[in-house]
């Protein structure tokens, strides 16, 4: 089973994309479900869920905005706040029943950093990000390795053309949410697909300077 488990929609600051257009693009790729992992914010994933219909898996998710960087919650609803510690919007996630992922740990800007992931109880690395450079990647992959946590995969897709470009990897049949949630919790989960490219660095330095002048020099 194919999964791109990080994916932001319109619900984010730094997205136009429509949920429903999301699911669409990633059922023609032949993926079994994505994850809805929006910046702060969580509106997106009943429209998602709409769209999905019983042969498509949406997994509920947030991208939370700590003091060091970004987490990956997964089976969570509802707002996390953000801005806190690491460990404390782990605590939170964990409380809340979600499963906590390090969202490409060692990504300049909003990657944590490896001494935030390692000071935390994460069940899984994302070490497979198509948003970060290879370098990136492979680091993280190198540190899941060494902690023996499980390893995510996804294409942090702001773009429709994005979708499935890496993935997580279940080595399973037929799952519900609630399942893949905790197969994440349990670490055995695999990732796959590609780095960042030269030309997709030039359309993400672009952006992501842009919107960062726009917001007034402030981080998502």
């Amino acid at each position: 089973m194919r999964l791109d488990l990080h994916n932001h929609t319109r619900y984010s600051p730094d997205s136009r994309v429509v949920p429903a257009e999301l699911v669409a693009r990633a059922k023609a790729t032949g993926l079994a479900g994505v994850a809805i992992s929006d910046h702060n914010a969580v509106g997106g994933i009943p429209r998602a869920e709409e769209a999905a219909g019983s042969d498509f898996l949406v997994i509920p998710a947030i991208e939370v905005s700590t003091k060091s960087g970004h987490v990956l919650a997964y089976g969570v609803r509802q707002i996390v706040p953000r801005d806190m510690s690491v460990t404390e919007t782990v605590e939170r996630i964990v409380a809340l029943g979600g499963v906590a992922v390090a969202a490409h740990p060692y990504r300049f800007w909003s990657g944590l950093g490896e001494a935030a992931v390692v000071e935390s109880p994460f069940a899984a690395y994302e070490t497979f990000n198509a948003r970060t450079l290879a370098r990136g990647n492979l680091r993280a992959q190198a540190l899941a390795r060494e902690r023996g946590v499980g390893q995510t995969g996804g294409s942090d897709s702001h773009f429709l053309d994005e979708v499935a470009r890496a993935v997580t990897v279940i080595d399973a049949g037929l799952l519900r949410p609630d399942d893949v949630v905790q197969i994440l919790g349990e670490g055995k989960t695999l990732a796959q697909g590609r780095d960042r490219g030269a030309s997709a660095t030039v359309r993400y330095v672009t952006k992501a300077v842009g919107e960062w002048i726009v917001r007034g020099m402030r981080r998502i």
